[in-house]
């Protein structure tokens, strides 16, 4: 599997030349006081290329001699989608290709990778294991990152607090880099907005190949009125960190998918995730207020 890095390197050498020639082409399309040199501007002091992710693809923007620049930026100030990128006949230009590369490339790493272990100590996180036996399998076979193994049903039994109001679930889903880049900031946010509430949690679980539905057993396991289970979402080319907020009360194996109460794109660049600690903590005490989660709660 290739990673980012490594793509990066294999690239750099045949981006120099063709990157300096369609900036070139470029210039001469559109008066050089007006031309917004991208992030893959070649450096030629020391021949080497810039990282062609550092501009944002709100700020990249390739057309030449465009009638309305700045109506077209202002346009691009409220999507992170590819717009403005040109082409080259029938075909992307090099450096909106190698940029859709690397974005990719970030994507699939985002998905085979781990969690590092450090973060899940440094949170105090319980770890946790499903059955499949390594991110191959959890990803072809979906219904292993939903089942617990013997040991780790074993390890919630013996940290299960009784009379729990809201038990707190990390998986790492389809986005380890979700994990990593948001919990840090959502859990404090989330337990202080819990406990402002006057609602009961403990230390929260972490599970390693773990889908949305590992909730369930776990919400099974300790009969806490709510589950909350913080998961990586499936990355796409502009957000490779989302974390996305399942919630349910009173889960059980095999329930209806209706009854989850979801909240998305907890990020940097979605809803940040201290405010999705403080959004979240609110929910739950209306679950447990009325009972009930998902659709159910949205016709109350």
């Amino acid at each position: 599997m290739i990673n980012e890095a490594t793509l990066k390197e294999s690239i750099r050498d045949i981006i120099k030349n063709v990157i300096k020639e369609e900036l070139a082409g470029a210039a001469t399309a559109e008066p050089k006081s007006t031309v917004k040199v991208s992030a893959t501007e070649v450096n030629d002091s020391d021949g080497f290329v810039d990282d062609v992710t550092l501009a944002t693809m709100n700020e990249t923007f390739y057309v030449p001699d465009p009638h309305d620049r700045e109506g077209y930026m202002k346009m691009k100030e409220f999507t992170s989608g590819r717009l403005g990128i040109w082409r080259a006949g029938p075909r992307p230009l090099t450096k909106a290709y190698l940029r859709f590369l690397a974005d990719h490339s970030a994507a699939q790493n985002a998905v085979w990778s781990d969690v590092d272990e450090s973060l899940v100590k440094e949170l105090g996180f319980i770890p946790l294991a499903t059955v499949a036996v390594d991110k191959s399998e959890y990803i072809k076979n979906p219904n292993t990152g939903k089942k617990l193994t013997d040991e780790a049903v074993e390890t919630v039994k013996k940290n299960t607090v009784k009379n729990l109001n809201v038990q707190i679930v990390f998986a790492d889903g389809l986005s380890s880099r979700a994990i990593e880049k948001n919990a840090a900031d959502f859990l404090p946010a989330f337990e202080q907005g819990l406990k402002s509430l006057g609602l009961s949690f403990s230390t929260p679980f972490f599970v390693t190949n773990g889908r949305v539905a590992i909730g369930d057993e776990i919400g099974e396991l300790t009969d806490a009125d709510v589950v909350a289970v913080l998961c990586g979402e499936r990355p796409g080319l502009n957000s490779t960190g989302s974390m996305g907020a399942y919630i349910t009360y009173k889960p059980t194996m095999g329930m209806e998918e209706a009854r989850r109460t979801v909240i998305s794109n907890i990020h940097k660049q979605g809803t940040a995730p201290v405010e999705a600690g403080a959004q979240i903590a609110e929910l739950c005490q209306t679950m447990i207020k009325h009972k009930m989660s998902g659709v159910d709660l949205k016709l109350i």
